[in-house]
């Protein structure tokens, strides 16, 4: 009873560090963010290169507007121009 009694305790002494434990090992993947002057709205655009196969660059689009949803499109792309996306990032 006692060891799970400090289990229990000790589990809630480091819970609130769990979300900062993971992400110690989580992969960053490289985004673009950026904004689209608009007349009377305030788009922002989102840009990635995917980690899978087969790699696609994703481009996500949203508005402002919370009666629109989110507009997103991914096209396939080549080692070359994701090294390319790369340099544009780091460039930032």
């Amino acid at each position: 009873m006692k060891a799970i009694l400090s289990l229990f305790i000790i589990a809630n002494l480091y819970a609130t560090d769990w979300n900062w434990l993971v992400s110690l090992f989580k992969k960053e993947i490289p985004t673009i963010e950026y904004t689209v002057d608009t007349s009377g709205q305030n788009p922002r655009v989102y840009e990635f290169d995917t980690q899978g196969y087969p790699k696609m660059h994703c481009v996500v689009f949203l508005r402002p507007d919370t009666k629109t949803s989110p507009t997103m499109q991914c096209v396939k792309t080549t080692e070359e121009f994701i090294k390319m996306n790369l340099k544009i990032i780091k460039g930032k």
